[in-house]
């Protein structure tokens, strides 16, 4: 079981917590029903400094466990809910909780505040630095306020940053790391409410290309590539259909999207492939030659290796769950 740490500071946001405790739930009883005894689900556990009733910014108070002194087992995702009130005891509480996240960083793989950054660690611990020729997925990238905060010492080395109502779609977007992007569609659509496309699941790609590049010249070149995908598209071409050296084109390109052109080439052919295999019942060998993939098997090796499926499965998959949505 991977262990999920819900650690609540007074006046934690009540309904960001309940969401993420209703997806882990639900990603639970999904898992279950696999009989798969290898995917190990998610054991949620609420927690506070000393333990006992936290109260909520609503009012609300829940019930829970005192920290460990030390994490057991080899990863555990940690998010964070509240805000510290000014004032020396409050200070000394900080000051406890930044040293148990010290002391316990290399068994945390992954890590979110809302409304408790004074928790973050401060520098040299930890530094704000921009990713270097490489952009966080978007899918992961959550809140969109500031860049990465990197803390020393641990696994993922990154802290996320989330904001009010897009707790849900925090949990989602870890489940999706763990179990892909089918598994996670799977379980959004079983969920009630409306989800952002902010920092939850985001469909099919696991590197979207959405939303729209912030440069004009690469939206364009997109749409380019996907009405000329069964033609061969070279670096060496892209640069040409936007008037850049080759050389120039490729750092442009990765600067403005976080991908490789090749890349991002391989994520418009799985998203267009994926659009046509939902809304159409054509061959898959008529598809796979549509998208440029060269023959059927290359098809099936790039949904294996993105989604975690194949074009079959992923067909079948969707038409169950659109059969599930009109029932």
């Amino acid at each position: 079981m991977h262990k999920v740490w819900l650690l609540l500071l007074p006046g934690f946001l009540l309904l960001d917590v309940l969401r993420m405790l209703a997806v882990f739930k639900a990603a639970n009883a999904s898992l279950r029903r696999t009989r798969n005894k290898k995917l190990a689900g998610y054991d949620v556990r609420l927690a506070s400094a000393a333990g006992g009733q936290t109260l909520s910014s609503s009012g609300v108070a829940l019930s829970t466990d005192a920290l460990p002194h030390r994490l057991a087992g080899r990863a555990s995702t940690l998010f964070i809910s509240g805000e510290p009130i000014p004032g020396a005891a409050e200070a000394a509480g900080v000051q406890r909780l930044r040293e148990w996240l010290s002391r316990n960083r290399r068994r945390l793989s992954r890590c979110a505040v809302l409304g408790a950054q004074a928790l973050l660690p401060p520098a040299p611990e930890a530094r704000v630095v921009q990713r270097q020729g490489r952009a966080t997925p978007p899918a992961l990238r959550c809140g969109g306020q500031g860049p990465d905060l990197f803390a020393a010492g641990m696994r993922t080395r990154s802290w996320r940053i989330i904001e009010p109502g897009q707790g849900a779609d925090l949990a989602l977007s870890w489940i999706e790391e763990d179990r892909g992007a089918a598994f996670v569609e799977t379980l959004a659509s079983r969920l009630p409410g409306p989800r952002s496309r902010r920092c939850g699941m985001l469909r099919r790609r696991r590197l979207p290309l959405e939303p729209p590049a912030p440069d004009a010249r690469i939206g364009a070149l997109h749409q380019w590539i996907a009405a000329h995908l069964q033609e061969k598209l070279s670096v060496a071409r892209l640069a040409q259909e936007v008037h850049m050296s080759t050389r120039s084109f490729a750092r442009f390109y990765e600067r403005v999207t976080g991908l490789s052109p090749g890349r991002g080439v391989q994520q418009i052919r799985l998203d267009t492939a994926c659009r046509l295999l939902e809304t159409s019942t054509r061959p898959l060998k008529a598809i796979a030659a549509q998208c440029g993939y060269g023959s059927q098997e290359v098809m099936r090796r790039a949904f294996v290796r993105d989604l975690q499926m194949t074009p079959r499965e992923y067909r079948r998959r969707h038409a169950t769950m659109k059969a599930a949505d009109a029932a």
